[in-house]
């Protein structure tokens, strides 16, 4: 079928992104930018979703919200969204890594490294969509299960994902992965319920929407890390973002919330080199000055605690970016793409 030549492809490219719309070209995306592929027709698209996503394509028929789902082709992890536009069925598709990689593999930075010692807390990465934060996460998350594992301890880490992406297995540890609409109904819900279930580590792939978050910063309160994902452009946005979800009336509670339980923000964005793209990382840590600011709204005052707090670990993407262009791995053409806020 024209629609597996085109993920053979993917695969072949390291493609990031396909996608395909019914009686329409696809399109692949590849270090960033859309390439025009062959036409598909409505039958072959139809057939492809019936075949692969039996149950995506039935959910979809019926459906006005997009249907998130997962597949695994050639041995390799896919992570989908299937929509309607104009009443025609589209199907947006990003290729996973081949393997987790590892902390130096993402670029992580030293202080990134560093918090394979958190013990509870909450710990955010954020970043526009297809940044990689879910990749991020899933070499946080192994870095921690190593960690434990060399010091003796194991780990115990529940999942839970929409839908679920990479596979999880460390030797002496546990993984309990669980996916939304098949393990469990609500995120909130789900997330209350872990908190009976003995977890080290909580894995939530996004917070997106007020009961998640609030669940997500009790269990954090409680004494569980939280890991989870946050749609903000800079670290120093992302207590406002969290905050905005809510009423006016609760944000002073949440904020309180988040002051008492933050660990790290970690934002992303992939800039382009001779080699492709590589993501660069600001970070925000948890200090008595970021706690206090945090707390009372001071967001503003967020980015000159990460300029002085160069000796905790903390950067942001525009000092990040001069200490690689000065290290060669990054090319001062791609300096701009890190300074603007």
């Amino acid at each position: 079928m024209e629609i597996e030549s085109l993920l053979e492809e993917m695969i072949r490219r390291e493609a990031s992104d396909l996608h395909l719309t019914a009686d329409a070209p696809a399109f692949l995306r590849t270090e960033g930018m859309l390439e025009r592929q062959e036409w598909i027709s409505k039958g072959v698209l139809d057939a492809w979703l019936s075949q692969a996503l039996p149950h995506a394509s039935e959910r979809c028929s019926g459906a006005v919200d997009g249907i998130d789902f997962s597949l695994t082709f050639h041995d390799r992890r896919f992570r989908g969204n299937a929509f309607l536009t104009e009443g025609a069925m589209a199907v947006a598709l990003r290729l996973l890594p081949e393997r987790i990689p590892s902390l130096s593999e993402i670029g992580a930075t030293s202080s990134m490294e560093m918090l394979t010692q958190a013990r509870q807390g909450i710990l955010l990465a954020v970043g526009r969509t297809g940044a990689g934060k879910s990749t991020t996460l899933a070499a946080l998350l192994m870095a921690l299960a190593n960690h434990r594992t060399a010091s003796g301890q194991g780990l115990h880490c529940i999942t839970l994902e929409d839908p679920i992406e990479f596979r999880y297995h460390a030797e002496g540890c546990l993984f309990h992965q669980r996916e939304l609409g098949r393990d469990f109904s609500s995120f909130a819900a789900a997330i209350r319920d872990a908190l009976r279930e003995d977890p080290d580590v909580l894995l939530i792939s996004e917070l997106r929407d007020c009961a998640t978050i609030r669940a997500a910063l009790a269990a954090a309160e409680a004494g569980t890390l939280v890991l989870s994902t946050l749609h903000a452009r800079t670290a120093a946005e992302a207590p406002q973002r969290l905050s905005d979800f809510f009423p006016a009336e609760e944000r002073s509670g949440i904020r309180a919330a988040l002051a008492s339980s933050l660990e790290a923000v970690l934002a992303q964005r992939l800039v382009p080199t001779k080699t492709g793209r590589r993501a660069v990382f600001e970070v925000l840590l948890r200090t008595p000055a970021v706690c206090r600011m945090i707390h009372d709204g001071d967001d503003a005052q967020l980015v000159s605690a990460m300029l002085a707090g160069a000796r905790e670990g903390m950067t942001t993407f525009a000092q990040e970016g001069r200490r690689l262009a000065s290290l060669g791995a990054l090319s001062r053409d791609a300096l701009p793409l890190l300074e603007a806020r």
